[in-house]
């Protein structure tokens, strides 16, 4: 099954980028994930994070790709499958159009068929409150800290 959403959010697509691969941060706006075990600030390609998520057994995430156009992860699960990607395209300055699709599979999935039709929407506001309201980075850069997203 697939989900699709979409909607214009005040941002620059490098903003938005750098929320979506802020894995400590993850579970803040995103609900179902209740809790991701990292050290790294921004998810590192290919490394899958142990998560507590509403899913049964010990499922991971894993993001395959991260720039400030696109960004991709696989969520993994008992039964249960998840991409999520998020496609960022510049609409004027510091606005971006984002459209989040997921993608399930897997026999937990097939049986909530239906269940997920408003999940992109809804991760699409909770992302939109965090890049509009200035939420990303609440202290300056220093030069220990890993780097972003640029561009």
């Amino acid at each position: 099954m697939e989900y699709i959403g979409s909607r214009v959010i005040n941002a620059s697509r490098v903003t938005i980028a750098n929320i979506l691969a802020d894995i400590r941060r993850l579970p803040e706006w995103n609900p179902a994930i209740l809790s991701v075990t990292a050290v790294d600030p921004v998810a590192l390609i290919g490394k899958p994070y142990p998560i507590r998520a509403k899913l049964p057994g010990s499922p991971t995430i894993t993001y395959e790709q991260v720039s400030k156009d696109y960004v991709v992860w696989r969520l993994d699960g008992l039964q249960a499958h998840e991409t999520g990607a998020w496609k960022l395209v510049s609409v004027g300055e510091h606005k971006t159009e984002v459209t989040h699709a997921i993608t399930h599979s897997g026999a937990i999935f097939r049986l909530l068929a239906g269940a997920f039709r408003t999940v992109p929407g809804l991760r699409l506001d909770r992302l939109q409150r965090r890049a509009e309201h200035g939420q990303e980075r609440t202290r300056p850069r220093d030069l220990n800290d890993r780097p972003e997203v640029s561009g």
